[in-house]
């Protein structure tokens, strides 16, 4: 007796499809590697910034540690052929012949009179002149003479610059405290005998208030009280 086993009842198991081959992952695997690599540049484009900057700051100290280095005396010497005071040697030689000069009048008087202690108080502050031109940096020329530089120059300030503002501010200050006193006294019965007896309380308090004209005139301009229209 004998079995026969149908052949259509065999299924074969499934085999992996053809197109599905470990080929067909790999777009996954390069675009998973192009959002890392997108992920990545932000942070190595802030890298490149923060040592640019750094490198920028670095370059910029180095700069300014290099002006402060530079010696004073030789920047100064640039301007217009002129050279410190104090190496220049028309000065010193000036400096001695106003000393010498000295010298020879004190010879004339007796050591305790007036006169000679008057040119030892003289020949005292020459040298102290003397001394201040060349510790304060004043260039001097081909003359031995100090020259002041007026340009505008930052180094230079504190020769023409801040005196003749300082000079301006406190000339406005006495005129205006005068105005301010002026026509405060207008009003009066006899302003002229004001005029010629100062009210010494009204003037204290008028040379306080003088202190901020510059702020005082600026507000009267802008109200029209600066300028009298009567005149």
């Amino acid at each position: 007796m004998s079995f026969t086993i149908p052949t259509n009842l065999y299924k074969p198991l499934a085999t992996k499809p053809k197109h599905l081959s470990s080929s067909s992952f790999a777009p996954r695997s390069k675009i998973v590697c192009q959002q890392e690599n997108d992920q990545q540049q932000p942070k190595k484009l802030e890298l490149a910034k923060v040592g640019a900057n750094a490198a920028a700051a670095l370059a910029l100290s180095s700069v300014l540690l290099s002006s402060w280095s530079v010696a004073p005396d030789a920047a100064m010497a640039d301007i217009a052929g002129l050279t410190p005071c104090k190496e220049s040697k028309q000065f010193a030689k000036r400096e001695k012949q106003a000393l010498k000069k000295l010298q020879a009048s004190l010879k004339l008087y007796a050591d305790d009179s007036a006169p000679a202690l008057a040119i030892k108080a003289t020949m005292e502050k020459t040298k102290k002149r003397f001394d201040n031109y060349g510790k304060y940096g004043l260039l001097c020329g081909s003359d031995g003479l100090p020259h002041l530089i007026v340009s505008g120059d930052q180094r230079h300030w504190g020769e023409f610059i801040t005196p003749g503002i300082l000079f301006l501010y406190i000339a406005g200050w006495i005129g205006w405290v005068g105005r301010s006193y002026l026509i405060a006294i207008r009003d009066e019965k006899k302003p002229t005998q004001k005029e010629i007896i100062i009210d010494v309380p009204l003037a204290s308090s008028l040379l306080f208030r003088g202190f901020s004209w510059p702020v005082a005139a600026y507000r009267e301009l802008l109200n029209g009280e600066l300028v009298d229209n009567n005149f």
